[in-house]
């Protein structure tokens, strides 16, 4: 499985990365790459084709949510977009992400997702 993390709060980015890892063990732990911006996400996306992404919307160069169409065109990767402003829910579900995440994102929420769409064991350990 390939994700792509694009996340400006660093430490935030790694704890997905670290959550991520423990719940699909064996993978190649390259598999999970995080960006700190749009251009390199978009990069990211363009180059690995991701099964996820995880996407923030404030960020540096840009909001996330102007680029979900773009990303859209990369193929079938599903989208996670994660923010405190609730108020962008409704219109990032129209532009076509998969998954709204209130921040402060909540680990057991992510854990969900990917049961529901993968099979991932329900272990939160």
């Amino acid at each position: 499985m390939r994700i792509v993390i694009i996340e400006d709060e660093i430490e935030l980015g790694h704890l997905i990365q670290n959550f991520l890892r423990k719940k699909i063990p064996g993978k190649d732990p390259n598999q999970i790459k995080i960006a700190t911006n749009i251009r390199d996400g978009l990069h990211f996306i363009e180059e690995m084709h991701p099964d996820w992404i995880f996407l923030d919307n404030n960020l540096p160069d840009g909001k996330g949510i102007n680029i979900i169409e773009n990303i859209k065109q990369f193929g079938t990767s599903r989208v996670i977009m994660m923010s405190a402003m609730s108020n962008l829910k409704e219109e990032a579900l129209k532009r076509g992400v998969d998954y709204f995440m209130d921040k402060p994102i909540s680990f057991v929420e992510i854990q969900k997702i990917l049961n529901e769409n993968n099979g991932f064991t329900p272990s939160l350990s």
